[in-house]
């Protein structure tokens, strides 16, 4: 008989983490600035995540839209953390533990308008995964969207000899009372040992020496157990996925990421230039991993792509809505892409930006009535009039404003209920007094229909506004360096800092910026 976890490492926690690529909303701008239609999202809307983990981002979705959200996830201590993160919430959301191929066969379980699962296609089985397709074949409806993301080559090839030295010690020595996290130590030290010897294959492939450390050495002991020490660990090609939902159906699309779609962003011009080659075959996306050196893909597809007409297009768009959510005023940005961290085009972007600065929601229609040429009337001439350009340049500044990460998408605000707005702040209350072990680095807002990344330092801050009211700037400074007192680093903005005096000083400039940008962002996410 096979254990109920089939070869899943269930020994330690999963993480908490927030996936915001998982959120219909932004996945249906992603569609349409490819001119794709996407289904309607709202009160009819049905969603389900296969293998959910702790259920951050199905209990984010569902608190934060009215979309139906049913998760599934056959570990039970991550189903009840799951049950009793969303209880204390108040969050409706239907979370079950079954198997894939039980949750298959449920007569209660309805057709859905989107299905995602993000990574676990690379840690289970074949079999499993065969149920996962014959899921979506029948449970998916005509029109619906599949997530589905993995582990890919080549990327992972590089480090897949240690994973499998790692997992075989694991697996068949050491003490047999310890976990699979426990065991890790010596595991490595096995390898260790192995590459002090000089051998064969680390010739071959020395740069896969710095990869494995990189990866694995240095990296959390909770993310290799999930990550590498699976029985099954899968690195699959494109294709190989591709081919296995055309079975159910399903077409391609596009990559989740909005920024992994763009080639003139992502790849140099001589990369441009042998890509352009192979669009429309089964080489591009091959080749494209193969440039990169993917380690992991994020892929969308349909079931039934339709192709929106200009006007189609244009009304959908219209019906869109946004917010900046980033404090841009003598800042500057850069985004992560394989290229490195990329500055920010923010003279591309700066009238729009300009006309976001009231950090409120706005619809692509009262962007484009504001800023296209094609809408210009000619009667606003005073000197702050925002500057015009063709309404094709305008989408297409405002897909890469999105794509950079400077503007969200949002929901329409005449959409969300009074009761979306309560269950989103008794669920951030829970997390915000801290009601768990592991720090969960995210906030459910209405207006975004899903998780806003928050870290811990910024729900400290948080907590001390809302507890200390008319607490001043110098004090909140104060407050929030005697609480970090006790540790010798922090980290500000991916920075680590050990200095006092730098320390001092950042905290000052951190602050300053929370308190005239992000208490008020959060207040219109309607995340406090």
């Amino acid at each position: 008989m096979h254990s109920w976890n089939m070869g899943y490492d269930t020994d330690t926690n999963y993480n908490y983490g927030y996936f915001t690529q998982l959120n219909p909303y932004a996945l249906r701008f992603n569609f349409l600035s490819q001119g794709l239609a996407f289904p309607d999202l709202g009160p009819n809307t049905t969603a389900c995540e296969l293998g959910f983990g702790n259920g951050i981002s199905v209990i984010m979705h569902a608190a934060a839209s009215p979309i139906k959200w049913y998760g599934n996830d056959f570990n039970p201590s991550q189903v009840n953390f799951a049950k009793l993160l969303a209880e204390r919430g108040g969050v409706k959301v239907d979370l079950r533990d079954d198997a894939f191929d039980q949750f298959l066969n449920r007569e209660d379980v309805p057709m859905f308008d989107y299905i995602c699962l993000h990574g676990i296609w690379s840690w289970i089985s074949a079999e499993n995964q065969d149920v996962i397709v014959e899921f979506v074949r029948k449970k998916l409806k005509v029109g619906g969207i599949l997530y589905v993301s993995y582990n890919v080559g080549p990327g992972f090839s590089i480090v897949e000899p240690y994973r499998y030295l790692i997992w075989t010690y694991v697996n068949n020595l050491g003490d047999p009372s310890l976990n699979h996290i426990q065991k890790l130590p010596q595991a490595l030290e096995f390898v260790d040992k192995l590459l002090k010897l000089d051998p064969g294959y680390s010739k071959a492939a020395p740069w896969s020496i710095e990869n494995y450390k990189k990866r694995i050495v240095e990296a959390d002991h909770n993310y290799v157990g999930h990550e590498f020490l699976n029985s099954n660990w899968f690195i699959e090609h494109f294709n190989v996925i591709a081919d296995k939902f055309e079975t159910a159906k399903l077409s391609f699309v596009c990559q989740s990421r909005l920024m992994d779609n763009f080639d003139d962003i992502i790849f140099k011009e001589e990369e441009r230039e042998v890509l352009k080659q192979y669009v429309n075959t089964p080489l591009y996306q091959p080749v494209r991993d193969y440039i990169i050196s993917q380690t992991f893909r994020c892929d969308v597809y349909s079931k039934g792509v339709v192709k929106l007409s200009n006007k189609q297009q244009l009304k959908c768009l219209d019906e869109t809505f946004f917010i900046l959510t980033q404090y841009h005023k003598g800042n500057e940005f850069t985004f992560n892409c394989r290229l490195g961290a990329v500055p920010v085009d923010l003279d591309r972007i700066k009238n729009i930006m300009q006309f976001m600065s009231d950090y409120k929601v706005h619809s692509f229609k009262q962007m484009r009535e504001a800023l296209s040429l094609e809408c210009d009337d000619g009667k606003n001439t005073s000197k702050n009039a925002l500057k015009r350009i063709p309404e094709e340049e305008l989408f297409s500044n405002l897909v890469y404003a999105v794509a950079s990460g400077m503007i969200t998408v949002a929901i329409d605000p005449s959409t969300i209920s009074q009761e979306t707005i309560n269950t989103c702040k008794a669920l951030n209350q829970h997390i915000l007094q801290g009601n768990q072990d592991e720090s969960i680095c995210a906030l459910a807002s209405p207006v975004t229909g899903g998780g806003y990344y928050i870290d811990d330092i910024e729900k400290i801050l948080i907590n001390l506004v809302l507890k200390l009211k008319g607490i001043t700037e110098k004090d909140l400074s104060n407050g929030l360096l005697s609480i970090l007192d006790e540790s010798a680093t922090i980290t500000l903005k991916g920075k680590v800092l050990s200095d006092p005096k730098e320390i001092q000083e950042k905290v000052k400039v951190f602050v300053h910026e929370f308190l005239v940008f992000k208490m008020p962002l959060y207040k219109n996410l309607m995340i406090i």
